[in-house]
């Protein structure tokens, strides 16, 4: 009881709300829940009703949301689940009226939205908040609103907002963190109706919970599922991650006609593994070869490194035998395995920029050098020194100014989060929500993406860019 009075003391309207909540649930734990808890698609009764269905104050509709503050639950020790509770306890004390009449109701949730904006609750009203007049797609754009990745969010909606307004998008953001706490999405959950289709999620386990509960609505989920995580016909994901840079290597690489080549890449860095691993991997798919050898990236002279894999020491090793049949010296250069067509190297600058002249020096300077952005680390004309003739996959949010380009860290994270956000809203703007297959396998609705039918994954395309004269050109 104190715990009451306490909290009662400080929330007096959730403290009301909680009263009504004790006075409800014994009824409502007599008859149990509706069959599904979220929202049936199918069903005759929507859970988004509008002010013509005439559903506000239907008993079925108050049941609902009672099912819904149920799954959600109350942690009295936690004040953003109790404000959460709290929301959805409120909502049914506004539409709980006595002679009730939708226009009321209606009113009624419209007063309720101005102190809980960002409740997922609001999911269940697009039509009812949306601006009047506005023509065009209506999108729910799931984020996490709260929490570590709540900046992340606000980025990617600046993206989606910047181009949503003029492609005729209108957009509606819900707190993901808010609509699937723990065991709040069931198995059997549905997409409300109201929506012509969902951007989001953005945590990978939250993709993975929303792709469970079989949405009834097209979703551009905002993150990759591991290959073999059970899906949907109607979720599609993007995502930006280094191992599209290491794609494009390859795709490079067999556009110019080349077979065999030579992975440089560091255990030092995890994204340098991740992207060694992607491109064997696409490189094995166009027919091809790479032998792979790590850099110890502690050092900084690499010569028996790169003799073993240019299989210098076996020239020498040739060498000494004529030199011992004729019985006397003879000039000699050593000469390098000529099966080698190309190297990669996934290294960042520093290592990079050791890396090539010491390349050069073991007579591989002849064979094209493929590396990706991460060899960029800082923006001046002159840091990419040693570094002339290396060609560069550049991920499509990067820009060049003044053949400089931006590789600050928090800046490219800003760059590449906006493009994200930017890029959804193309994507289903110009697809009619992921409706239109035959612009999506056209791969005409974006040309920075390209849709991957297999897995319903789009992949960002990266550009090629070229260092000459310590500068980047594109």
């Amino acid at each position: 009881m104190a715990a009451c009075i306490h909290y009662g003391d400080r929330y007096p309207l959730l403290f009301g709300s909680l009263m009504l909540w004790l006075s409800i649930q014994p009824a409502f734990a007599e008859q149990g829940p509706p069959q599904s808890l979220i929202w049936q698609s199918n069903s005759s009764y929507s859970a988004n009703p509008t002010v013509e269905q005439k559903g506000y104050c239907h008993p079925d509709f108050r049941s609902r949301l009672i099912s819904l503050a149920t799954v959600a639950g109350v942690d009295i020790d936690n004040p953003e689940r109790l404000a959460l509770f709290g929301g959805w306890l409120e909502l049914i004390q506004a539409i709980d009226q006595e002679n009730c009449t939708e226009p009321a109701a209606a009113a009624a949730i419209r007063a309720w939205h101005t102190g809980h904006r960002e409740h997922p609750a609001v999911i269940l009203f697009p039509e009812l908040f949306a601006p009047p007049g506005r023509q065009g797609l209506n999108v729910g754009i799931l984020l996490p609103l709260q929490g570590e990745t709540a900046a992340l969010s606000h980025i990617i909606l600046e993206g989606m907002s910047s181009v949503a307004e003029s492609d005729g998008v209108n957009i509606t953001v819900i707190d993901s963190i808010g609509l699937m706490q723990s065991g709040s999405l069931k198995k059997e959950s549905r997409i409300p109706g109201g929506f012509d289709c969902i951007i989001g999620p953005l945590e990978r386990a939250r993709v993975e919970q929303f792709a469970l509960s079989r949405p009834a609505l097209p979703v551009l989920a905002l993150n990759y599922l591991p290959m073999d995580t059970p899906t949907t016909p109607l979720l599609f994901q993007m995502a930006l991650r280094p191992e599209d840079e290491a794609y494009a290597i390859a795709d490079l690489a067999a556009e110019e006609g080349h077979r065999q080549g030579m992975l440089l890449y560091t255990e030092a860095h995890p994204w340098s593994e991740r992207m060694a691993a992607a491109l064997l991997d696409r490189w094995e798919a166009h027919g091809g070869h790479l032998d792979a050898y790590v850099i110890n990236a502690t050092q900084t002279d690499f010569s028996d490194l790169l003799k073993e894999a240019l299989q210098l020491s076996e020239s020498t090793h040739r060498h000494k035998e004529m030199e011992s049949l004729l019985g006397h010296p003879v000039r000699f250069s050593p000469r390098r395995r000529q099966d080698i067509e190309f190297i990669v190297m996934l290294v960042d600058q520093r290592l990079g920029r050791m890396l090539k002249p010491q390349l050069a020096f073991w007579y591989a300077g002849d064979l094209p050098l493929y590396s990706t952005s991460k060899l960029l680390s800082a923006n001046s004309f002159t840091v990419n020194r040693d570094l002339d003739g290396v060609q560069l996959t550049m991920p499509p949010w990067m820009t060049f100014e003044s053949s400089r380009i931006e590789t600050d860290s928090g800046a490219t994270l800003q760059q590449s989060l906006h493009f994200l956000g930017a890029s959804a809203i193309g994507i289903v703007q110009a697809s009619r929500c992921l409706s239109d297959r035959t612009r999506l396998l056209n791969q005409l609705l974006e040309s920075a993406w390209v849709l991957d039918e297999t897995t319903r994954r789009f992949h960002y395309r990266s550009r090629r860019a070229v260092i000459e004269d310590d500068r980047i050109h594109h």
